[in-house]
């Protein structure tokens, strides 16, 4: 490692490369060459040095890069929805920076300015950490930026059980064809995708059951068409409550099955998008007059229903297609009922005599 000045005024820092290449930058002080120099040094006994070059790969193509090798490794809905996140919402206000000029204040300040909801800035940041931490790995950077940025705060959104009255307005504002929708969700827990990739082949009246093991997915403007479930625990088979058995009847009766025996599906059999059951639902809470109501709320309402009954968590969470019980706990918690009557009585009989209740009455009497 050495140090020169040169004709123009400029310090001349030079070091070698593992593979005994020299390298050289310029700097405008003495200070900060030699400064530069010792990182170097640093950086080479540590095990963490990279080649600044490297790191003047602007992101937009490396997220190319990163995009590519990944997206093998996806579902194809996860594919779409990563590309539309980096494309959107990364690659225009990031895209241009040299990876290694990229630093924790630019991620911050870069997430503070996206006109999101903090859920949404929260996957941005993710995905953007990602693709850094693929350079991190790649070499090209010594460390990821991304890492200890502080993100906008989410506040906790606490599910509540949507009352009947207001269920019931929204399914008569709905066409008939799509009602069923209603009892599907509301009854059996289903996603969106869920219930209009439920089959009738999947249903079973005679043992009061359904079963889930896929979902309609809708890519881009591509028709939908069947993919797997969210994740393997979403594979799932559900308790076929008696109301939502009679509304898959009366529907079909009225109605048919659509294409691959679907039991939601358009007027002429085709399957109904993401996008185009979106637009039907918002209508529908519009006329009611409850824009707040989400078709998601009614899965809610289905699994807060069973736990303020008392049904286990454990089964909830497998009806629910959860990943863990403490998925379903952390979500509905507040609404299981607290038994603090039940608890005194339960304590009473099972533990009185032990803390010597009895004893107590004796030298009393």
């Amino acid at each position: 490692m050495s140090i020169d000045k040169r004709p123009n005024g400029q310090y001349r820092a030079r070091w070698r490369e593992s593979d005994g290449k020299q390298r050289a930058k310029h700097f405008d002080r003495k200070i900060d060459a030699e400064r530069f120099l010792v990182k170097v040094k640093h950086d080479q006994l540590s095990g963490t040095y990279v080649d600044p070059q490297l790191g003047q790969m602007p992101l937009s193509r490396y997220a190319e890069q990163w995009l590519e090798r990944m997206r093998p490794t996806w579902r194809p809905s996860t594919a779409a929805g990563v590309e539309s996140i980096v494309r959107l919402h990364i690659v225009p206000t990031l895209g241009r920076r040299p990876l290694s000029a990229i630093k924790r204040a630019d991620v911050e300040a870069w997430a503070a300015a996206l006109d999101l909801a903090p859920s949404t800035v929260q996957t941005a940041r993710q995905h953007l950490g990602q693709i850094l931490t693929g350079a991190v790995e790649d070499g090209l950077i010594p460390r990821n930026p991304a890492t200890g940025a502080r993100m906008p705060r989410i506040e906790a959104n606490r599910p509540e059980p949507v009352p009947h009255e207001v269920l019931e307005t929204i399914t008569t504002a709905l066409p008939s064809w799509a009602q069923v929708a209603v009892p599907l969700a509301l009854g059996a827990g289903l996603r969106q995708s869920e219930a209009t990739g439920l089959t009738i082949d999947r249903v079973h009246f005679l043992r009061r059951s359904l079963r889930l093991d896929r979902q309609l997915v809708t890519i881009d403007s591509r028709s939908p068409e069947f993919g797997p479930t969210k994740t393997p625990q979403s594979n799932r088979t559900i308790p076929l409550a008696q109301f939502v058995a009679d509304a898959i009847s009366a529907h079909v009766a009225e109605h048919g099955t659509g294409d691959h025996g679907l039991v939601l599906h358009l007027p002429d059999g085709r399957p109904i998008g993401r996008n185009r059951f979106g637009r039907i639902w918002r209508a529908a809470r519009a006329a009611a007059g409850a824009e707040h109501v989400d078709y998601h709320d009614l899965r809610h309402t289905f699994a807060s229903t069973l736990l303020s009954e008392g049904v286990s968590v454990r089964a909830v969470a497998d009806w629910m297609g959860h990943a863990s019980p403490m998925v379903t706990l952390n979500t509905y918690a507040h609404l299981m009922p607290v038994d603090e009557d039940r608890g005194r009585l339960v304590l009473d009989r099972a533990l009185g005599r032990v803390s010597g209740e009895d004893s107590v009455r004796t030298v009393n009497a």
